[in-house]
């Protein structure tokens, strides 16, 4: 004889089963009448009806069997399903409730468990979902509780500052550790928070990027330092965007790009000391491997040449 949950699940999947096959009748219904707009809205109100009662099964379900929330409806999914690609429609479903996406968003910002998404992951269909470990992410968890608090920050009078200086004060908060785009997006509370970075690292804010740095997943940022650059590297900041931006962020001898893996650097095709300028003409996009190889009997790591001049002016003795 069954427990009480097990009977309590299995009332609901029969019930389920009723609503379904109502629903099913309802469609063969509308398929055979010549449906107009009023004559549709009726079929529609019927099958909207037969969809709550669904959900109530898939809720009373869980219930039955033990699954005391949605959200823990959905993490036990997950878990089921470590590292893989989850479609949307599938934590819908287990979810039982329409607000299932909050549901995720509480399991990554409040209990820290690592689920990624196709807002965060290029590698991810948008509508997709993926847990990365079976357990917990302490880490995960204190960057989103950061990430609520600079959300929530307030100027001097009590309004809401502004999108960049939320972004510097979370940036800040956890540095060195880095920033995804889902974080930054939430903290900023503005579509254009890409430019607002770039607006900080114009004014001498040390951002890096997976451009700068290729172990960083696409889309996430650091603030390695506190310090900013000085005046002179601010200008030369704005000068590598120009030239990036003119290459597609693309190396001009490889063809490769960030989500290849490639660190990317700006080069000057005739060198500072033998009277090439920092000018646009001058300068294009190298990835760290081919700037080596253009500077191959200078032996050390590359720089980027706009923001580290002295790296070219060793070049003279070469």
């Amino acid at each position: 004889m069954p427990f009480k949950g097990e009977a309590r699940s299995a009332q609901a999947i029969s019930n389920m089963r009723v609503a379904a096959s109502e629903y099913l009748k309802v469609l063969e219904r509308a398929e055979d009448a010549s449906v107009g707009r009023e004559a549709w809205l009726e079929f529609a109100a019927e099958l909207g009806s037969l969809s709550a009662r669904l959900r109530d099964g898939l809720n009373d379900a869980n219930k039955g069997l033990g699954i005391a929330s949605a959200r823990e409806a959905i993490l036990l999914y997950l878990l089921r399903h470590v590292g893989e690609p989850v479609p949307a429609d599938h934590l819908a479903g287990v979810s039982g409730i329409a607000e299932w996406a909050r549901r995720v968003r509480e399991l990554r910002v409040e209990f820290g468990w690592p689920v990624e998404s196709g807002v965060t992951r290029d590698d991810l269909p948008y509508d997709h979902y993926r847990l990365t470990a079976d357990e917990p992410d302490e880490d995960l968890a204190d960057r989103w509780r950061v990430a609520k608090e600079a959300r929530n920050l307030k100027k001097p009078g009590g309004k809401d500052a502004a999108g960049r200086a939320r972004l510097l004060h979370y940036l800040k908060a956890i540095s060195p550790r880095p920033a995804d785009k889902e974080q930054l997006a939430y903290v900023a509370k503005i579509q254009e928070w890409p430019r607002r970075l770039r607006e900080l690292e114009e004014e001498g804010w040390q951002i890096v990027s997976n451009v700068d740095d290729p172990t960083l997943p696409p889309g996430s940022y650091r603030l390695p330092t506190l310090e900013k650059r000085p005046p002179r590297v601010r200008e030369a900041i704005k000068l590598r965007y120009k030239i990036l931006d003119r290459d597609r962020g693309t190396c001009q001898d490889c063809g490769r790009t960030p989500a290849q893996g490639a660190s990317l650097q700006i080069h000057h095709v005739l060198p500072v000391h033998k009277g090439g300028k920092n000018e646009e003409e001058n300068l294009i996009t190298l990835c760290i491997q081919c700037h080596g190889g253009r500077h191959a009997l200078m032996g050390g790591a590359p720089k980027d040449e706009l923001l580290n001049p002295e790296y070219e002016a060793d070049l003279r003795d070469v």
